[in-house]
């Protein structure tokens, strides 16, 4: 794979990642279970270490899954970048 095919993957991968990220279903989801999460740690008694370190432990990964994705659009828009700065002439300014 060159340069330019491995540039526009990243690309449709970006646009992809983006286009879940918008999905309401999928804000609604992420919105619901943080929420549940945050519910769980506070109704957990506080003697309860296990519980708390396990809610706790569930919300670093969710927040990780979707760090995962702003990461994979962050990654296309510079590709679209980089592809757009490839497509325009060289000048020579001599």
């Amino acid at each position: 794979m060159n340069k330019t095919q491995l540039l526009q993957t990243q690309q449709e991968r970006g646009r992809l990642a983006r286009e879940l990220l918008d999905n309401p279903l999928f804000q609604e989801a992420f919105i619901k279970i943080k929420g549940d999460l945050f519910n769980e740690f506070n109704k957990a008694e506080l003697h309860s270490d296990k519980k708390r370190l396990d809610v706790w432990t569930q919300s670093q990964v969710l927040d990780k899954f979707e760090r995962n994705f702003t990461d994979i659009v962050k990654n296309g828009k510079s590709a679209t970048i980089q592809l757009e700065q490839s497509a325009k002439p060289i000048r020579n300014v001599i």
